[in-house]
């Protein structure tokens, strides 16, 4: 393994404490002190996968996040077995600091090797290629996680596009385990889909500690919903798209998808924010 993805495996990974529970040192690659709510869900994600068979593989999570995590604290992820089925398996994941709950995870992981009938809507979307090598378009390096990106509208770097299509791998070879993948596609999914329902608004987004600076609405996750249709390489180039749904009351919702380089559908994102 590759200085670069050891890295990133440090920053995400965790460890195991006995017990079906595991522990993670609170420390964040972003420079503020609320941590990243997308890190957390991959942290709860791997937590829960480790109590799972390994040829089952997760379709489906929901996560909160009660209240703020803070850098540099130590967390404890419990692990909750709900159910230990034939097909799905469901696991609830408590992430506390102290007394504090500042992350839920609920996930079901189904049998990798069942099959089914088959339906998708394909992205005619394709990694720009040219533009990059004409200097059109930049990747840039995001937040400290490993992680590059291309963005194709502008909206993941606080314009007020209300369209999202930003395109997202790992920097170096992620493990070849199925969760990491599901990891990274989680982690980056908090990145570029809620923008939208802020600038939908009219808004500027800035972060939950207001580092966006003057003109711009505190935000922070309120609940991260995910449905995994079919496999991710998360070290190749895959595309996040995201449309507003509504926003009123202060929260704002968003509706997400993610496609492979070839236009598969591999995942369903539902996010809301909350605004301030």
């Amino acid at each position: 393994m590759d200085q670069t993805v050891s890295a990133v495996v440090a920053a995400l990974g965790v460890e195991p404490l006995g017990g079906d529970r595991f522990g993670v040192s609170g420390a964040s690659p972003l420079a503020r002190e609320t941590l990243f709510g997308g890190a957390l869900l991959f942290q709860a994600l791997l937590s829960a996968d480790a109590t799972v068979p390994d040829d089952y593989a997760v379709h489906h999570l929901h996560g909160e996040f009660p209240q703020r995590g803070r850098a540099g604290e130590p967390i404890v992820l419990a692990v909750d077995r709900v159910k230990d089925g034939r097909s799905l398996i469901s696991r609830r994941v408590v992430g506390r600091q102290g007394d504090r709950v500042v992350v839920t995870l609920e996930a079901s992981f189904q049998r990798t090797r069942e099959a089914g009938a088959e339906f998708q809507l394909p992205s005619p979307l394709r990694f720009p290629a040219a533009a990059v090598e004409a200097g059109k378009l930049r990747v840039h390096r995001d937040g400290g996680f490993g992680i590059e990106f291309v963005d194709a509208t502008g909206s993941a770097n606080g314009t007020l596009s209300t369209e999202v299509q930003a395109w997202y791998r790992a920097a170096d070879r992620l493990p070849g385990e199925s969760v990491w993948h599901a990891g990274v596609l989680t982690l980056v999914s908090d990145m570029a889909v809620p923008t939208v329902a802020i600038t939908a608004a009219g808004l500027s987004a800035g972060g939950p500690d207001g580092e966006g600076g003057p003109g711009t609405v505190a935000t922070t996750s309120v609940n991260h919903t995910m449905w995994f249709h079919r496999p991710l390489l998360a070290d190749e180039w895959f595309v996040l798209t995201s449309q507003p749904l509504s926003t009123a009351h202060g929260r704002g919702v968003a509706l997400g998808s993610a496609y492979d380089g070839e236009g598969r559908h591999v995942a369903s994102i539902v996010q809301e924010i909350y605004l301030k």
